[in-house]
Formats: C-alpha cells, structure tokens, sequence
C-alpha cells in the first residue's frame, strides 16, 4: 500500500532528486557506475538540467505510489509542468541525448522514449488528479 514505509522511502528518494527546475535528470555514469549520478553537467547530453524521460519516469514513479500530501502534490505538478515547457508545437520533444548505457561503454538512444514517457505521464496526471480525493 502507499503508506507502506518502503514506498514512502523511495518517494522521499525520488522527491530528493528532484532539479531546481522541477525536473529529473541523471547521467549515464549512473548505468557506468552503477549508483545514481545526478550530475547537472552530465545529465543524459542535456543543457537544460533535466530530460523529459527521466522527468516522466519520476513523476510515473509519484503518482503510482499515490502521493497525495500537498507538497508531494506540488512536486508532482511543477515536474508535469517541465513537461508541459518543453513539449513542441508539433507535440513532439526534443531528443535530448543517452537514455541509456549497455555493457559499460555503449550509449543509447531510444527515440521513441522521448514521447511515450511523458505522454505516459501526462495521461496518468489526468487520472491521478481525478482520484487525489480518494487518496487523503
């Protein structure tokens, strides 16, 4: 369940990775090294900070887990916001570098992760919103 301690430590983890722009993001050491490197300067071949991949899996992450107090609420909204920023006229978004690492030394682009993430995301917000007031 949500209020299972193991789920509310990894929320508090996920929450504390959290970048200044309201995004996630993470280096490809992370898969080289195998520990999460948030590397600002590093992040997946990015300038802005955080991608649009990792910021869908985080905010996936937080709603599954069901979080419903105002502050997660809040983290929840400004990475769904990032998303929002990013997203083109197309309705497409960019592709913004590696999203993954595979036998310690080759990169890899997944093109499509770019839109099924957070359109993922953006789709899952719209139910998760809809039942916030059965969570609390």
């Amino acid at each position: 369940p949500p209020s299972h301690p193991a789920i509310r430590k990894a929320v508090a983890w996920v929450v504390s990775k959290r970048n200044s722009d309201g995004g996630w993001g993470e280096s490809y050491r992370s898969c080289v090294d195998k520990a999460y490197d948030g590397a600002r300067e590093a992040s997946f071949g990015t300038d802005k900070g955080s991608g649009v991949v990792q910021t869908a899996w985080a905010l996936l992450t937080l709603m599954a887990a069901e979080v419903h107090e105002p502050r997660e609420r809040a983290v929840v909204e400004k990475g769904l916001a990032l998303l929002m920023k990013r997203q083109q006229p197309s309705g497409d978004w960019e592709q913004e570098g590696i999203t993954g690492v595979f036998n310690r030394s080759c990169g890899i682009t997944y093109t499509a992760y770019r839109n099924v993430f957070p359109i993922w995301a953006l789709g899952r917000h719209h139910e998760w919103v809809d039942n916030i007031p059965q969570l609390c």
